[in-house]
């Protein structure tokens, strides 16, 4: 997607160059900072068990306190069910797809309604149009570059990017954070390297589907049929049913939610020890090394 990002990028530069770095963010801006246990996060992702489950109506009844790291599709339901900056004042809402899906996620009447408090955080290679949605919502906005390739390396593209973004309002130009391919784990990897959360709460981070789900209602499905070419024989090689022994839950998986689970699984392994992840979907395909599971409601107690 290389042509798309360049594409946005370019466009997107006025509105860079004369806006906010993420390290603006960043709790580590100062070598003696601290890190508090009590610094703790919710990411809010949009799968399945987030409705199954109603965690949004629960978290929005709760007393937490710690921040609230929402995934863009995610920010109108949010929103609507009562997770709002008024109530959580700690809230972010992040993009990284290139696409045009993302316009949705932000044109809606009520998220200028509750425009105060949201800080966006954005590549810089995000669809232009959606920007433009989010400027007229009068967000607040944050910038960074999504790793594409190695930045030490002679050529690399993220190393002309950041030399194509530098101004005097941002001198370095803009940090670079690895994403994981999608946007849930990017928002756990800005709550502990950009925000210094210690313990973070996963919910609608499923990564999968319920086993009894139809093929023809997964994610990626329409994907693969044309890739395919509409053979929907071959399509159904690329789907497996996976288990969660942590959960005792059957999984409907494929090859992308596969890539994107074993990437997220091998960043916590590599995540520093004081960073605590907890899986709170009560679902999903999410299983692993350093990856604790509690209800939501335990993780907020």
């Amino acid at each position: 997607m290389v042509d798309l990002w360049m594409y946005n990028f370019v466009r997107n530069s006025i509105d860079f160059l004369n806006g906010k770095s993420l390290k603006k963010l960043s709790v580590f801006k100062h070598k003696s900072v601290k890190i508090k246990k009590q610094n703790s996060a919710i990411i809010i992702g949009a799968g399945p068990s987030i409705r199954n489950n109603n965690h949004l109506e629960f978290i929005a009844k709760s007393n937490f306190k710690g921040t609230i790291v929402c995934t863009d599709r995610m920010l109108i339901p949010c929103l609507k069910n009562g997770i709002t900056p008024k109530k959580f004042p700690k809230f972010y809402v992040l993009t990284i797809e290139p696409k045009n899906v993302t316009l949705a996620f932000y044109n809606d009447p009520i998220v200028k309604k509750f425009h105060k408090g949201i800080r966006a955080i954005l590549s810089t290679c995000t669809e232009h149009e959606t920007v433009e949605i989010i400027k007229k919502n009068k967000l607040e906005i944050y910038w960074f570059h999504p790793l594409i390739d190695d930045y030490r390396k002679q050529g690399s593209i993220n190393k002309i990017m950041n030399l194509m973004s530098k101004s005097k309002l941002n001198p370095s130009g803009f940090p670079g954070l690895q994403t994981g391919g999608n946007v849930g784990c990017f928002s756990w990897i800005f709550s502990w390297a950009i925000l210094g959360c210690s313990s973070i709460a996963l919910t609608g981070i499923d990564l999968g589907h319920d086993a009894n789900t139809p093929l023809n209602k997964t994610r990626h499905y329409d994907e693969y049929l044309r890739i395919f070419k509409n053979n929907k024989a071959e399509v159904k090689k690329y789907f497996k049913t996976i288990k969660n022994p942590d959960l005792n839950v059957k999984v409907l998986s494929d090859p992308i939610f596969d890539f994107y689970r074993e990437a997220f699984l091998d960043l916590i392994i590599r995540s520093p020890k004081w960073v605590k992840t907890v899986n709170c979907t009560e679902g999903g395909s999410m299983f692993g090394k350093r990856l604790k599971n509690y209800r939501l409601s335990e993780f907020i107690k």
